[in-house]
């Protein structure tokens, strides 16, 4: 078993019994269904932060211009021949 920590959660017991329902519905633990949504909202998250960060990408043209790379592959696989 990984190492895990332990802490405690306090829900309201309405919102608790529905957690309840929906992880014994999918045959699994409490825990094993929290870890779950926890997990996919993070990914959500990250996901989310990438996008941002990619949709910068490109804003500045000048930044943008990647012209010099290519010259210099061109001139690396040119270089072979």
């Amino acid at each position: 078993m990984k190492n895990q920590v332990a802490f405690t959660l306090r829900f309201d017991p309405d919102f608790y019994q529905r957690v309840k329902k929906a992880s014994e519905h999918e045959g699994r633990s409490i825990t094993a269904f929290l870890q779950e949504a926890v997990a996919a909202k993070l990914a959500e998250q990250e996901a989310a932060t990438l996008f941002a960060a990619f949709g910068l990408v490109g804003e500045d043209m000048e930044e943008a211009n990647v012209e010099f790379a290519a010259d210099a592959q061109r001139e690396v696989v040119l270089k072979g021949e």
